[in-house]
């Protein structure tokens, strides 16, 4: 499957309104092609900019033509938005400080080889700009949603997804990649490491009709400190780029419309039919929120409760399928129900 990364928003001013958010779209390698063949025969007629078409210039209806070609073609979206407004700078230099510490200290858990590595990106954490900090962190949770979300719905529909995994991030400099750039793809092993720890992946027993076969091949190997899936070798196809591709496009046009949604400029229109293709939350909207500390629901007195309870709560995409669903249900029926729906 290709994974395509981008964020909207500048992650700095801690006030009303500043919210950023940074998404992800997933889109099946068999789909590409139909995907891009569609997307071309209305792209010319879309606002560009320097021969890319950005989300910013489009208006609602064209915004949702896009939404409908990837809803009809198997796409699955997730983003996830930091809203500054919500916290206090002081608050989030502590976190950084802190989360630098930690890291630090557990240098000595991985391998000898990797040490040294670990050890410069958990120093920078403590050094790198607070914007660009917070944006690692919104999209850390994203890729964590990605990894345990399409794991499980594509094991049940399309398994042989699960084989490859590219990951393609909206570079920042033509034709290089920056210090920045090589720190988020190191330091997303061990970021998504401990959050996978802390939230694993679910994976539905044997009695499910789910294939994971094709998913062994990103196993931890023999002699390794990691246990279960191996980040790195998750991770191993990830380039920033700078040129222009379809896919790039279509996360661009759908994290700012979801942005755009949250800070009131755009229309209903706009964003009606994103949540199609967003997985169901039972606990929750489909818009995850980066917390520093449990401040209980943020949304309900938000100035964007109403888009984000009529727009991102309700009709999603199932996880489990019908059949898998069946048997949910019925396991919900004893006394120890082996998963949640």
């Amino acid at each position: 499957m290709h994974i395509f990364i981008d964020e909207s928003g500048s992650f700095s001013g801690f006030h009303a309104g500043s919210i950023s958010v940074v998404g992800a779209l997933i889109i099946p390698d068999v789909m590409m092609k139909k995907v891009a063949s569609k997307y071309e025969k209305f792209r010319t007629r879309l606002p560009q900019e320097k021969g890319e078409v950005k989300g910013r210039l489009l208006n609602e209806k064209q915004v949702d033509k896009v939404v409908t070609l990837l809803v009809r073609n198997e796409a699955l979206f997730e983003i996830t938005a930091l809203d500054l407004g919500l916290h206090q700078e002081n608050a989030a230099r502590e976190y950084q400080r802190k989360l630098g510490e930690q890291m630090l200290a557990k240098v000595s858990m991985f391998r000898e080889d990797v040490q040294p590595e670990v050890k410069g990106a958990s120093e920078y954490i403590q050094k790198v700009p607070l914007n660009l900090f917070l944006q690692a962190l919104t999209t850390f949770d994203v890729l964590h949603h990605v990894i345990t979300k399409a794991t499980t719905f594509f094991a049940q529909r399309k398994p042989y997804e699960l084989g490859s995994f590219s990951w393609r991030v909206d570079g920042k400099e033509k034709a290089k990649v920056t210090r920045w750039e090589e720190w988020w793809a190191h330091y997303a092993q061990g970021a998504l490491a401990n959050m996978s720890q802390r939230r694993p992946a679910m994976m539905l027993p044997e009695q499910f009709n789910a294939d994971y076969s094709h998913f062994e091949k990103f196993d931890a190997q023999d002699g390794s400190k990691e246990k279960g899936t191996s980040m790195k070798l998750l991770l191993k196809d990830l380039q920033f780029c700078s040129d222009v591709q379809f896919g790039l496009e279509f996360v661009d046009i759908l994290t700012n419309a979801v942005r755009r949604a949250l800070t009131n400029n755009l229309q209903k229109e706009g964003w009606q039919n994103i949540h199609r293709l967003m997985l169901h939350n039972n606990d929750g909207p489909y818009i995850s929120f980066v917390l520093f500390q449990e401040t209980g629901d943020i949304v309900h007195n938000a100035t964007y409760a109403n888009v984000v309870n009529e727009g991102f709560k309700n009709d999603g995409r199932l996880v489990l399928t019908k059949r898998n669903l069946g048997l949910a249900l019925d396991d919900l029926q004893g006394e120890k129900p082996i998963i949640a729906v």
